[in-house]
């Protein structure tokens, strides 16, 4: 980046992503403020909130994975968990929205067998 000229206009989402991933790495709770600094830091130039949010959400789904995707791969996740360690129990907690034809996910929970077992002989 020694040829970047410093015009803000330069410094798209995909480029700001990129300087923000190892912070990104380093800690979950970087604020958009300290990635304006990262930014100016490393290309001399100030960046607008919304540039520096966005950059941060595409930094996130670059490390973390996109929420959507990651959501629909969880019940082929949870049916591979019980075929792989038969026993293991899954219970997933959904509500209807008021007035809706949506579901909200709550949350999923799941317990191996060789732990349920240890709770069983603990508790005796």
């Amino acid at each position: 980046m020694d040829t970047f000229n410093g015009n803000y206009f330069n410094l798209d989402i995909d480029l700001i992503s990129l300087v923000l991933i190892p912070h990104i790495e380093a800690s979950i709770r970087y604020t958009i403020k300290e990635f304006i600094t990262s930014v100016y830091q490393e290309y001399g130039h100030t960046i607008m909130k919304r540039k520096a949010f966005l950059g941060r959400k595409r930094a996130f789904e670059i490390v973390y994975g996109n929420w959507d995707k990651s959501f629909a791969s969880l019940p082929k996740y949870m049916a591979a968990l019980q075929h792989f360690n038969p026993g293991t129990v899954i219970e997933w907690k959904i509500e209807q929205s008021l007035g809706t034809p949506e579901y909200i996910f709550n949350y999923v929970f799941w317990a191996f067998k060789p732990v349920i077992d240890g709770f069983r002989i603990a508790g005796q």
